[in-house]
């Protein structure tokens, strides 16, 4: 069996309709050595005895649940995100298949907090939650028919994880880290906060598009703590001109 992984993703199911479809994910963690989940708005409510029956015994899993109400409060401590989509979607974000997406993040040196975003059962991430990630993970399932329920994804990205094995590597003192989604939700809402100022929305309409481009930008950019410190520095400048 491969050696345990020093910083295993946190699994964040958004919008999940059927408490019995968080009970099959919460096994199929489980069964890999995952046991992080965070749940935004489940359709059911929480807790939900369906989930625990469904579960097989992966208890731990549904009892350290945390539940959110907003996808931004989700990811805040998290300097990485990754989200599962099965369409094609017109984002400037970059894409990787499973095994890429795994072997990106065991790779990384020192190892960043994670998170990966699995949609709802019916439809999937909506754009503005895709825009909150810095990589899309596609599965490489049969093209004629790629149709994976919300469990079956989570056990294979599970799976994968369980398999992939990091290499040792030498101890960094005082890594410059990515920034949180959290740190990185602050430095958005102040742009936003100074476009407003300034006019630049000259049609409302137009600015829901706009911003969602920033955060996609901003995001994809996975700035450090270092070079977000900066960018806010150089946006304080800005505005006192």
């Amino acid at each position: 069996m491969p050696p345990s992984i020093s910083a295993p993703p946190v699994i964040i199911l958004v919008e999940t309709q059927m408490g019995e479809n968080i009970g099959m994910c919460a096994r199929a963690m489980l069964n890999c050595g995952l046991d992080q989940l965070r749940l935004v708005r489940p359709r059911d409510g929480w807790p939900n005895e369906k989930a625990r029956a469904t579960a097989a015994g992966a208890n731990i899993v549904l009892d350290n649940a945390k539940v959110y109400e907003h996808i931004d409060e989700a990811i805040g401590d998290c300097q990485r995100v990754l989200a599962a989509t099965a369409r094609q979607r017109n984002l400037r974000i970059p894409g990787l298949n499973l095994r890429e997406a795994v072997r990106e993040i065991v790779d990384a040196t020192p190892p960043p907090k994670t998170a990966i975003l699995f949609g709802p059962e019916a439809s999937g991430l909506d754009n503005d939650t895709l825009a909150r990630a810095d990589r899309l993970i596609h599965f490489p399932t049969n093209p004629d028919f790629p149709s994976l329920n919300l469990a079956q994804a989570v056990l294979l990205l599970s799976w994968e994880w369980r398999q992939s094995s990091p290499l040792e590597s030498a101890t960094i003192v005082n890594p410059d880290l990515p920034a949180t989604r959290e740190e990185t939700n602050a430095y958005l809402a102040r742009i936003e906060q100074a476009l407003d100022n300034s006019q630049f929305f000259l049609t409302p309409e137009r600015k829901p598009n706009i911003i969602r481009s920033l955060r996609t930008f901003v995001t994809r950019s996975n700035a450090s703590h270092k070079e977000l410190r900066m960018l806010h520095g150089v946006l304080t400048a800005l505005i006192k001109n």
